[in-house]
C-alpha cells in the first residue's frame, strides 16, 4: 500500500501543482489535517522498498531512523531526521534535519534553498549543490543554524529513505518528526531562539 507521501505527491501532480510553489503550500495545508497518525504516516514509508538505499547522495533529501551516541546525555533528539545531506564523511554524513523547523518555517527555507537547485533539461529539480560554508557565509540562510546534524552510518536504525525532489515540500511539511525527550514546541521555540541570535 502506498504511504500517503506518495498518495500526497501524485494527487499534487493530477492537480497540476508546482512542486515548491505558494499554491503547493496552500494545497498541503488543506491536505494535512486528512493526514491521520504519525506513527503510521512514518512506517508507511518506511515500507515503500522503491525508497530504500544503501547510501546517500549529495544534495538529496532522506528520511531514516536514527539512535544517537549518547543520547541520554542529549537534552533532545530527532529519532526519524529528514535529512538535506551536505557533506559525506567516512562515518557518517552532515546534513540539515528540517524537522528542528517549526512548519512554516522549513517551506521557506526549503523555497530559500531552491536558489541552489540542479534542475534537468525540463528544469525539474534533481538535487541541491549548497554546502555549510555557503549557508554560514550568509545570514539569508540563518535557520540552517539549529538544523545542522552529523549523523553517524552505524547509529542509522534502517534503510535510507530517498525523497523524489517533486516530494520535497510534501515531505518537509508532514508532521511527522519524532522527537524524543522533549515536546515539538519546546525544540521549535530553541531553534527559533538561534536562528533570532
Amino acid at each position: 500500500m502506498a504511504s500517503k507521501l506518495t498518495t500526497l505527491a501524485k494527487q499534487k501532480s493530477s492537480d497540476e501543482i508546482q512542486t515548491m510553489s505558494k499554491d503547493s503550500l496552500k494545497w498541503l495545508k488543506s491536505k494535512i489535517s486528512d493526514l491521520g497518525n504519525p506513527a503510521t504516516v512514518r512506517s508507511s514509508i518506511n515500507r515503500e522498498e522503491f525508497r530504500q538505499k544503501n547510501n546517500f547522495g549529495l544534495g538529496g533529501l532522506y528520511f531514516f531512523y536514527y539512535s544517537p551516541i549518547g543520547k541520554n546525555d542529549l537534552p533532545y533528539y530527532d529519532k526519524f531526521p529528514l535529512v538535506l545531506v551536505l557533506e559525506k564523511y567516512s562515518d557518517g554524513i552532515l546534513g540539515l534535519n528540517l524537522h528542528y523547523l517549526p512548519l512554516q518555517y522549513r517551506l521557506a527555507f526549503l523555497g530559500k534553498l531552491m536558489d541552489f537547485a540542479v534542475l534537468d533539461r525540463k528544469d525539474d529539480i534533481k538535487k541541491m549543490r549548497v554546502t555549510y560554508e555557503i549557508l554560514g557565509a550568509s545570514k539569508r540562510f540563518k535557520e540552517f543554524r539549529p538544523c545542522l546534524k552529523k549523523y553517524l552510518y552505524g547509529q542509522i536504525q534502517s534503510k535510507i529513505l530517498a525523497i523524489q525532489p517533486n516530494e520535497w515540500d510534501i515531505a518537509s511539511y508532514l508532521p511527522i518528526h519524532m522527537f524524543a525527550k522533549a515536546q515539538p514546541a519546546t525544540v521549535w521555540q530553541e531553534s527559533l531562539d538561534q536562528i533570532r541570535k
